[in-house]
């Protein structure tokens, strides 16, 4: 599983594999390149896992117009995150995302 976040000054990726263990993960500044920025991204992991098959999925502030552009789904990253709680710490009552 391949998924790429699009964010508002970087764009992220991470790839699990079916353990669900991240197995990679890369990430860097787009300075307003989004586009280029992620073809940067997956070159570099394309590089590393060439023959590999992945299921991709955008999230994002800057992430739709990319996943339009590339005919890939596109998940809102509230729900992107309300998903991985559910399945990672299905206990869960309450979650709360702090940035520093």
């Amino acid at each position: 599983m391949l998924g790429i976040d699009v964010g508002s000054t970087t764009v992220k990726i991470v790839v699990m594999n079916d353990r669900l263990e991240v197995i990679y993960r890369e990430y860097q500044r787009h300075f307003s390149d989004v586009k280029l920025s992620t073809y940067n991204l997956l070159q570099s992991l394309l590089m590393q896992f060439e023959y590999s098959k992945y299921h991709i999925t955008f999230t994002g502030s800057g992430a739709m117009a990319v996943s339009k552009s590339l005919n890939l789904p596109f998940i809102q990253e509230v729900i992107s995150c309300k998903k991985a709680v559910e399945h990672f710490i299905p206990d869960t009552d309450v979650a709360i995302e702090l940035r520093w």
